[in-house]
């Protein structure tokens, strides 16, 4: 294995670079001996991913395909292609994840229904999902070859260095700008500066309170998005840009904190975008993804800040909405928070004008409306999904809420 492994390492490193999607190399007794990657699994579904090598069976199909795509029930997708030295295995090439269609709601709710996933997960999967690859199964075939054919010709790696030279070519031209020309066009001035922190701070501030408003109004200024990328590095405005890109990002997220937002969100949309943002090949879909990004912190904001809530509430509605299809009983918060439930339902109704049990309720009812606007779910799995246990409470709870049953209001919507 040792004397092959920089032959290996080759063609990890083309592959990851010329696919931009994770490589790997396995080796017999299933240690990851090489690694690439951008893709990161949120802490807080890990437990619910298998590893890897567990997922993948490798060394346990026999089969004489080159290679192998692998579906998972998390519509996640890996390509794996064996290696060999005079027909001793040495290990596996993975690609993946990657994705073959676009992550959509219906998507994320079946992977939570099939694989019996929490809901209260189900915008960290989104995010996570975001951040995948996605790609055509005609282009994972032609890397699946590309990978095969490689590892096929190990032996001529080894051995073999490929040489590669530069070749520059000038093209005279008749234009000279004069040293003072560049130097104006280059520098700016102390207005502009002033101008663009100006900006800057107007934006952080509309992110910080929702003003969703006043963003819109910023945005008709594009020079808030791109802002001489290539002054960084001239040779690579895109390297520049993604820079920047990194640096508003964070900002973003403190201004988020600051608008109390809950971290458990904010960092969902942060990690998102740091890996959307690092995937980013050209100019004008960093552009854009800049665009989104701020309007989805601000948007975030709007709708989930607990700015406005005392400190006990703030942890009470953070509890729920991370445990909204779990045992949400007073008893059960007040032990998992630590303070006492006669105190915790006392406030909670002094604070939000409604009791507790309203109020998830209502949250519950409001989950089982979207699901039931945007997926094809069963009444029946959609009340396990949100929290009910028994199927004729939530049919009750829910026509108290909206007038109808489940049923009824599908058919109206």
């Amino acid at each position: 294995m040792e004397k092959y492994k920089d032959s290996i390492t080759k063609i990890c490193t083309n592959a990851f670079y010329l696919t931009n999607i994770d490589t790997a190399f396995i080796d017999h007794s299933s240690k990851v001996i090489i690694d690439f990657g951008y893709t990161q699994l949120p802490e807080l579904i890990r437990p619910y991913w298998l590893k890897m090598t567990e997922l993948l069976a490798l060394h346990s199909y026999n089969t004489d395909k080159d290679a192998i795509i692998h579906s998972t029930s998390y519509m996640t997708n890996f390509i794996s292609v064996k290696v060999y030295c005079n027909s001793q295995y040495l290990g596996s090439i993975i690609i993946g994840p990657y994705l073959t269609e676009e992550p959509n709601f219906l998507m994320i709710e079946n992977i939570i229904l099939e694989n019996k996933l929490s809901i209260s997960l189900r915008n960290i999967i989104n995010q996570y999902y975001l951040t995948l690859p996605l790609i055509s199964s005609r282009k994972a075939k032609n890397i699946a070859e590309f990978i095969a054919y490689s590892a096929h010709n190990i032996d001529f790696i080894k051995n073999y260095t490929i040489g590669i030279g530069n070749k520059k070519y000038d093209f005279p031209s008749g234009l000279h700008a004069e040293r003072s020309t560049i130097k104006q066009n280059t520098e700016q001035s102390l207005e502009i500066i002033e101008k663009n922190y100006t900006q800057e701070n107007a934006l952080l501030h509309a992110v910080e309170t929702g003003d969703l408003e006043k963003l819109e109004e910023l945005s008709e200024d594009r020079t808030l998005i791109i802002n001489n990328f290539s002054d960084r590095f001239p040779n690579d405005p895109l390297r520049s840009g993604k820079n920047l890109a990194f640096v508003l990002n964070t900002l973003l997220r403190k201004a988020a904190e600051k608008g109390e937002l809950p971290l458990i969100d904010i960092h969902g949309i942060s990690e998102k975008y740091a890996v959307q943002i690092e995937r980013t090949t050209s100019i004008h879909h960093l552009s854009d993804l800049i665009v989104k990004m701020r309007f989805e912190y601000c948007n975030a904001v709007r709708k989930m800040s607990l700015k406005d809530f005392n400190y006990l509430t703030k942890k009470v509605i953070t509890y729920i909405r991370k445990n909204l299809d779990g045992d949400l009983r007073l008893e059960t918060i007040s032990n998992a928070i630590n303070v006492n439930p006669t105190m915790l339902s006392r406030e909670f109704k002094k604070d939000m004008k409604h009791n507790l049990n309203e109020y998830i309720n209502s949250q519950r009812i409001n989950e089982a409306i979207y699901i039931i606007e945007n997926s094809k779910i069963s009444i029946t799995d959609l009340a396990y999904m949100v929290g009910f246990n028994d199927l004729n409470y939530f049919t009750k709870v829910f026509k108290k809420y909206t007038g109808v049953t489940p049923t009824e209001y599908r058919k109206k919507s």
